[in-house]
Parts: C-alpha cells; structure tokens; sequence
C-alpha cells in the first residue's frame, strides 16, 4: 500500500467501525443462549467472523444478513464439532471457545488457526481449566494450539489463574463459569493487566442474563445460570477509531467521528485523554467526537497496562510530538498478533524516529518530522493503520506491507480515510 503525504487537508463525517470486543462477546453469548437472538451493527471483520465460524461448528444457527447489518443467532444447544475448528488470526475467539467446547455432550473438540495463533500462549488458560477437572491440552504439549478439549463436567468451585498475560483468559473463564452447578471464584495470582477488556465482558454477559461480581481477590460467577436470548446492537470500536483520532489531531483536518459513546466501557476511550494531555483540543459529544486540527502535541507519560491496543497509536503520536514519551507497563504488548513494542521501534526508526525500546515500553523523543520509508507490518492490523498515519504526516512517500491485515478490525479502513481525503492508493 502507498501512502503519500496529506498535510494539506482531512475532513468529513465517519462512523466509528463496530467495537470487536463487543461483536465477539455478543455473538458467543447469543449462542449460548436458549432461542432466537439478533446481534445488529456487527463488525464484519475475520476475527469476528472467525467467532461465527466456531460457534456454528459448537452447534450455533447463525444467519449473516448483510443487507440488514445483523446476525441471526439460534443458540442453547452445544454440539460434538465435525472437523477441527479453524479460528484463523483470532485469540479471543481460540481463548473463549477452548472453555466451552468443554461443554460439547461428548468427544473431542480440535481448535487451531494460522502460524500467529500457533504461537499464542495457552498454558495458564489450560491450567485453569485441569483445577476444574476440564481436560484440555495443547497437541504439542508446548501450550500453544491446535488445542484438544475432551467433553466433561465441570468439577470445583475455585480456580486460581493470573492476571497479568491475557485478560482473554479470564474472560474465557467467565463465560464458561455460569455452566457451573455451583458458584465459582476465579483467584488472580498476579495483578490483573487489561482489566477494561473484563469489564466489557462483565457488561455483556450482565445484558445476557448472566451475573458476576468483582471480590477482593478476583470474581464470583453464579452456578447455573442460563444465557437468555436478546436482540443487541453493537457500538463504535474505540482501539479503531484511534488512528481516525490520530489523523485528525496530526494533520490539518476537520472531522467528525460518529457510533462513539462518551460512556462506553471501552478502555480504549483513554485514547480520548491521551491526546488532550498532549494538548489536542478534541470535542466529545454524547455519541460523537469531533477533531479540528493539527494541534502542537506534547510528549507525555503514558501506562498502557489496560490499553495495550493503543501502543502503535501512541507511539506514532510521540514521533510528531515536543519532548519526550514514554510508554510504560507494556510487557504484555510483545504477546499480541507480534511483540508491538520491537516492531514499533524497528519499522518507525527507518522513518526516521528516534526510539528506544524496553522490556516493558518505549521511550520516544519527538523527531516532529518523519520521512517515507518500506515499512514490515508483520500480519498486524493495528501496526498497518498506526504506520498508515504516520506515512500521510511524513515526508514524501510510504509503502507498507501487508495492508490486508485491516481486514481482522476495520475492513473498509483503506475507504474511509480515502473518504476523509487521505492520499492512499493500494497497491496490486
């Protein structure tokens, strides 16, 4: 993909893609759920759409109707999966449904996906699931997928995981808990890193019916809960709307960002914050956030231990800022599609970026200029729209390799930029 330096201008209105966290949680509980449920405004992405493909292999009806924008879900009734389960470049989808497949009536569940997926840790979440009496085992016995999940009942009403790899496993445990007999406390070892992510699971699974409660070392789901079946409509992704904000603060622009909600769960809203402490003058509505830049930005510190999806964001804001930032709390960020922090420091230090990487964040002196350069975006979605935004502040051109990973989270994020004016021309 190319991009061309787009100083002169960016404006128009946007709607924020659909949040993926919300789309993924939503269509696994409506497949869980007894009945007939409609998730409505989904996001059409291949990760969520990799959550659709596992949940109908588990026994899910599912109908995509396009024209409409809405899934049709009938769920309740788990089924012994035909063939192994194939979930692509999705975590979330690998961590939620190796906890559920355990509820299968009989047999064996398979679930893997593509080289990235084969790499992601596992071993806590399998851990977990063997102090439940759960059998489930990675085939190369190195805690990685393709993961075997045997049938079984659930066994225990305690499980002690930590918090500080993956809040996905906690998640996982969550919505698989309620199939418990009896209540179940979930003990973090470790500090919980991420912990907006089990907010908005907490959100999601209260709206289907299902009741946790925060404790002193972690949380309590309720025994034998029921998911009931509900019509849900998704709302704007904040981690997305991140490189639109980005773009707007960095470059003469007037643009506004619709489906944004001021009170959403979401832990990347801070992408709010972050950018009026670094001096952007944003405005934010009700559902709305509305950019009138470019704003002189400052460097500033920021800890990233509940938003690790804003790293690459962040850091492309640090090359265009006075001073320093610094980017902390983030070991967590090396587990994700790539290790973000070495792959930040890499591809912006061939534009021209002046950065240090650390075990656990980055350290960033604002260079306020960049230059175009080939830039490797190792299969990662966020790193090819972060790196986008820099290309259109930078000096002359950028090509950047692999814009097709936008499809896992923002599809048509190619269109929408181009739509706000943005110089980007996709290479066949």
């Amino acid at each position: 993909m190319l991009v061309v330096n787009t100083t002169n201008r960016l404006e128009g209105r946007v709607k924020a893609p659909p949040s993926k966290s919300y789309t993924h949680r939503a269509v696994i509980g409506a497949s869980l759920a007894d009945g007939i449920s409609k998730v409505i405004n989904p996001l059409w992405g291949a990760d969520c759409l990799s959550s659709v493909h596992g949940c109908k292999m588990l026994g899910a009806e599912i109908e995509l109707k396009k024209d409409e924008d809405e899934w049709i879900i009938k769920g309740g009734e788990l089924k012994t999966p035909d063939n192994v389960i194939d979930i692509g470049n999705s975590g979330t989808t690998l961590r939620i449904l190796t906890s559920i497949a355990s509820q299968i009536p009989r047999g064996y569940a398979v679930l893997t996906g593509d080289d990235s997926i084969r790499k992601r840790p596992m071993q806590p979440l399998l851990d977990a699931l063997k102090q439940l009496n759960i059998k489930a085992f990675s085939s190369k016995l190195d805690g990685t997928a393709p993961i075997i999940v045997k049938s079984g009942k659930i066994d225990g009403n305690m499980v002690k995981i930590r918090g500080d790899i993956s809040s996905q496993f906690i998640t996982s445990l969550m919505m698989f808990l309620p199939f418990n007999k009896e209540d179940t406390e979930i003990i973090l070892t470790s500090p919980l890193k991420s912990k907006p992510y089990i907010d908005i699971t907490i959100d999601i699974l209260n709206t289907f019916g299902i009741k946790i409660e925060e404790t002193e070392n972690g949380f309590l789901v309720y025994g034998n809960q029921k998911y009931k079946a509900i019509d849900y409509i998704v709302e704007g992704d904040y981690s997305s709307a991140s490189y639109l904000i980005a773009a707007g603060v960095l470059i003469n622009s007037n643009i506004t960002i619709e489906n944004l909600f001021a009170n959403s769960k979401q832990g990347d809203k801070a992408i709010i914050n972050i950018v009026k402490k670094m001096g952007a003058d944003i405005k934010v509505k009700k559902d709305k956030v509305i950019i009138e830049g470019e704003y002189n930005l400052e460097g500033i510190d920021v800890d990233v231990r509940d938003i690790p999806d804003l790293v690459p964001t962040i850091a492309v804001l640090g090359c265009f800022a006075e001073g320093k930032t610094e980017i902390y709390n983030g070991e967590h960020v090396r587990l994700k599609e790539c290790d973000r922090l070495n792959a930040c420091a890499t591809e912006l230090k061939k534009m021209g970026a002046e950065i240090k990487e650390k075990q656990d964040g980055l350290i960033i002196r604002g260079v306020k200029k960049l230059r175009g350069a080939k830039l490797n975006t190792y299969h990662d979605h966020r790193l090819v729209m972060a790196f986008t935004v820099a290309g259109l502040k930078a000096e002359g051109k950028t090509i950047i390799e692999g814009e097709e990973a936008v499809k896992i989270s923002f599809p048509n994020f190619v269109n929408v930029m181009k739509s706000l004016g943005a110089k980007i021309e996709v290479i066949k």
